[in-house]
């Protein structure tokens, strides 16, 4: 009764996901992906779309779990899909010009409506004048979180804060001025709550 019960229970699971599944379009222009950035949760559809020229969308990180992809993108393939089943940081590029800069990615999260969250926090990032980064929490619990910097390819740069948060509207900086200019992501957890901002740090 028990093993039956289970299956309905993760039937239903994966139905919820299913049914508010997101497609996320992310558009071939010239030499670039756009966006090629961006935060999706685990369930949706990433959507690759061509225009012109000869491409491929060839994944280079997933997390663990994960199905890697190496797609061509052209005129005979002018769409390619992925669907998200692990969280984590995605990164691709496009295999013969990927030296130019034809690089981008994307971080998955758990669903709200089916992850265990202890938190309802938002999250505001912000880069203000002489290099601070600037992350701001509204409604987060005073448990244990931790907020971290992650470059464009899923790559841990920095760990912005890791311990309690003092209240409900936490304010914390880090100096980005020495980084290497690009898209980065922020990424906060408390317990199994996870929500992700992407910022560009010029």
């Amino acid at each position: 009764m028990n093993k039956i019960y289970s299956v309905f229970v993760a039937f239903f699971i994966m139905l919820g996901v299913s049914a508010f599944a997101t497609t996320h379009v992310i558009t071939q222009e010239s030499l670039t992906f756009n966006p090629n950035a961006l935060s999706v949760e685990v369930g949706d559809i990433v959507q690759f779309q061509w225009t012109s020229g000869s491409h491929t969308t060839t994944s280079i990180t997933v997390p663990a779990g994960a199905s890697s992809w190496d797609a061509l993108l052209n005129s005979g393939n002018p769409l390619v899909e992925y669907t998200v089943t692990t969280a984590g940081t995605y990164a691709y590029v496009c295999t013969p010009h990927a030296q130019m800069g034809m690089v981008g990615g994307f971080v998955a999260v758990l669903p709200n409506r089916v992850a265990n969250l202890s938190s309802h926090a938002d999250m505001n990032v912000s880069v203000q004048d002489g290099g601070q980064l600037r992350v701001k929490l509204t409604g987060a619990s005073s448990g244990f979180a931790s907020i971290g910097l992650l470059d464009i390819m899923g790559r841990n740069v920095a760990m912005i804060h890791q311990g309690g948060i003092s209240s409900d509207d936490f304010t914390v900086r880090y100096d980005v001025s020495s980084l290497q200019r690009g898209i980065y992501f922020v990424r906060f957890q408390e317990g199994a709550f996870v929500t992700t901002r992407k910022v560009l740090i010029q």
